[in-house]
């Protein structure tokens, strides 16, 4: 089942266009929820309606969930998120960062790094002109300072799956790896399924940045 992550905003066509676009069987919200302190409480009610609202338009699409964090707290938005993801395990994810808070934002593009999910982002037609206009006039979007809170440092570390894992073992202990070397003995359709693995997992560690991957005539040989 392909689950579609994506932060509620304020932002209604963005996130019913990209929903609809994204052929997805399901669609979970990312919603805030009233915090105690005042700070952004207005709009988290907002949020909130504007969620609902959603939901009632993309269940005419597609299965609709809804998970709700507190936007500005960075470990609460981890937990949460990765609560979700293990309860959901056999589900194909895809997180969109696009809506939502900037702390939101750089929390589920973090959990998308940390848990190999790809993620997206949706580009709007251009800015709401009614906004643009206040701004121009010397509005600003946001109203005074309330005070300045740290980020924490979490660790982060990249998962491999068991066999993206054995991979990268051998490839340390070889210092580089090729088509036979990853083989071995094996014959008949034991080989050909690990040839289609080499190649697989070479080009998946490749596009991460991990290894380097070499044409020599015929033969591959990855770094």
């Amino acid at each position: 089942m392909k689950t579609y992550l994506i932060p509620s905003g304020w932002d209604r066509e963005l996130v019913l266009k990209t929903v609809f676009r994204s052929g997805t069987d399901k669609v979970v919200l990312i919603s805030a929820y009233p915090k105690k302190a005042k700070i952004y409480n207005q709009a988290d009610k907002i949020t909130k309606k504007i969620n609902k609202e959603l939901k009632e338009e993309l269940k005419k699409l597609t299965k609709v969930e809804t998970l709700e964090v507190n936007y500005i707290d960075l470990k609460d938005i981890v937990v949460q998120v990765n609560e979700y993801l293990k309860r959901n395990k056999e589900d194909e994810f895809v997180i969109n960062i696009s809506t939502g808070s900037r702390m939101l934002a750089a929390t589920l593009l973090m959990v998308g790094y940390m848990n190999n999910i790809p993620l997206e982002y949706s580009i709007a037609e251009g800015h709401n002109p009614k906004l643009v206009s206040l701004v121009e006039k010397g509005e600003d979007y946001h109203k005074g300072f309330k005070k300045i809170i740290e980020v924490p440092m979490l660790p982060v570390k990249i998962k491999f799956s068991k066999k993206e894992s054995k991979f990268i073992k051998m490839l340390k202990n070889k210092g580089s790896l090729n088509v036979k070397d990853f083989i071995g003995s094996a014959k008949g359709n034991k080989e050909n399924q690990l040839r289609s693995e080499f190649h697989y997992i070479s080009k998946k560690l490749q596009k991460s940045d991990l290894v380097s991957i070499k044409n020599k005539g015929k033969k591959v040989e990855v770094t």
